[in-house]
């Protein structure tokens, strides 16, 4: 039988005992995170108390069972996705990506613009990105960059605005009181003060997302890369 643990984490019961299990290819929000508990409750309606089928890949970095999780036949980790209750982890198939980007096309789970809060969405968009700069990333992380561009016609407060990528470690946070004003652009480096835990490169070279979250943790923009299709994005380039 299975019990869950997060949007993303599950224990199973085997017959040598129980395993904690990680769902492979895919970051639910944690539990304190916008759409955290919407993901935590849908997983639970999928697997708790059933018997799961486990494809399993490996172990993660804390000795946890990587699989891919399935129930009744059904591939609860691309489920998962579908629903807009995680996103995708590099690498991963086409199939996923189209998942992830067909669900934030439908403004599903997290990609709702009132997941966590009602108003409209401010309007900041990530307008260039230089994920992969020349030399090693460890040295360089002042070339590391992301610019966020105020297309409005009016200022926007983005203090306490989060800026991440695809994993549950990376989150730069910035300072209250932090104003873009109408028309105005900012670029945050991979070595500037407020990346949590810093000192480290952020951006995966062979592919990643960059998701700007705004205080109440809604997902403003965000620009998945290598791009699953040409048009998918035009108006960035990624620069590697």
């Amino acid at each position: 039988m299975t019990r869950v643990l997060d949007g993303d984490t599950i224990v199973v019961a085997t017959g040598e005992g129980e395993i904690d299990v990680r769902l492979a290819g895919i970051n639910a929000p944690e539990g304190d995170e916008c759409s955290g508990d919407e993901a935590t409750d849908e997983l639970k309606g999928a697997v708790e108390d059933r018997a799961v089928r486990l494809e399993v890949l490996g172990t993660d970095q804390f000795e946890r069972t990587l699989a891919f999780v399935s129930e009744s036949g059904r591939n609860i980790n691309l489920e998962m996705v579908r629903l807009g209750l995680a996103i995708v982890t590099t690498p991963s198939s086409a199939e996923f990506l189209e998942a992830e980007r067909d669900a934030a096309t439908a403004k599903l789970g997290l990609w709702a613009p009132g997941s966590c809060s009602s108003g409209p969405l401010p309007q900041i968009v990530i307008s260039d990105a230089t994920v992969d700069p020349p030399g090693r990333d460890e040295e360089n992380l002042g070339a590391e960059t992301v610019t966020l561009h105020n297309p409005s016609g009016v200022k926007v407060n983005i203090g306490g605005w989060v800026l991440r990528d695809e994993s549950s470690r990376h989150r730069f946070t910035f300072q209250g009181g932090s104003i873009l004003d109408a028309g105005a652009s900012i670029t945050v480096t991979s070595a500037d003060r407020g990346w949590d835990p810093g000192d480290s490169p952020v951006w995966n070279n062979d592919g990643d997302i960059v998701m700007l979250l705004d205080r109440h943790g809604r997902v403003v923009d965000h620009w998945r890369y290598p791009e699953p299709e040409a048009d998918a994005r035009g108006a960035l380039t990624w620069l590697g």
